[in-house]
């Protein structure tokens, strides 16, 4: 009975007339930010998605709304982290020193693994961010960082002389894939440790998210494409994961959607 009911209910939501209203009233309660986390909108570059956000509503993480968020992620690991603190673990133990820290917002990876790994005394690890999520990283630290190993930066020129490039769920809001920015390192490091990246496997575009008081243009990437380019850069896939908890949903464009993010560990050659 209850199949026969949700058949019904659908039946009555696609009847001509309900879906059009159906995404009406999805998108202006998207707009006023009622969906944090949903994603809206198919686009074909960083500027269009941008262009498509409300335009009463900022941009990106560059404020104070977003630098106080993921603060619950500093003091534990979750299911998607024990890939990264696994290889990174190995990576130290063999004698890296120094992390370059992607999209590392306060610190977040720097402060929840350290109750799990042996940091080396000699360690670096450098959190590049935007200016306002930084700022609120420089005072934490303050507070947290005891040992003084976590600093931030203010471009990838510190990248250069990084051990491990290390990035956990940001290059998707950059208007630079990952391997541009590596390509454009006079050194490339050894290792690069990449998690929470959303790959399609046919399909490349742009899309819209909204996140707390914020509208952030969002990359999806095409899987094999992503692979080629890091091989052209001249890495090795040693090991790469799943995390079936992450999905991309683009609303009323299911062929969009990207179900499970990808993690990877790449060496250079």
């Amino acid at each position: 009975m209850s199949g026969r009911v949700h058949a019904v209910v659908e039946g009555l939501l696609s009847a001509p007339g309900v879906g059009a209203w159906r995404v009406r009233r999805f998108d202006a309660q998207f707009r006023a930010g009622h969906f944090v986390g949903a994603f809206r909108g198919v686009y074909p570059s960083y500027a269009a998605a941008a262009a498509a956000a409300p335009p009463a509503q900022p941009v990106g993480y560059d404020h104070d709304g977003p630098a106080g968020l993921y603060r619950e992620r500093i003091d534990r690991v979750y299911p998607s982290d024990y890939a990264m603190m696994f290889w990174l673990g190995k990576i130290l133990h063999a004698g890296a020193t120094r992390v370059f820290d992607l999209g590392g917002h306060v610190g977040i990876s720097y402060y929840a693994y350290q109750k799990y790994l042996q940091y080396p005394p000699t360690l670096s690890w450098e959190v590049l961010d935007v200016p306002a999520v930084a700022k609120a990283g420089r005072e934490l630290a303050k507070q947290r960082d005891s040992a003084g190993f976590l600093t931030f930066v203010e471009n990838t020129d510190s990248a250069n002389d990084a051990d491990v490039f290390f990035t956990a769920g940001c290059v998707q809001y950059m208007e630079p894939t990952l391997t541009t920015q590596i390509k454009a390192l006079s050194r490339r490091p050894r290792w690069v440790l990449v998690n929470l990246l959303p790959l399609h496997e046919t399909l490349e575009y742009w899309t819209l998210q909204s996140i707390d008081g914020a509208f952030c243009p969002y990359r999806v990437q095409r899987r094999a494409g992503f692979f080629e380019q890091m091989e052209s850069l001249g890495y090795e896939t040693l090991d790469r994961w799943e995390n079936p908890e992450k999905g991309c949903a683009v609303k009323f464009e299911p062929r969009y959607d990207v179900n499970g993010y990808t993690g990877a560990v790449f060496r250079l050659r």
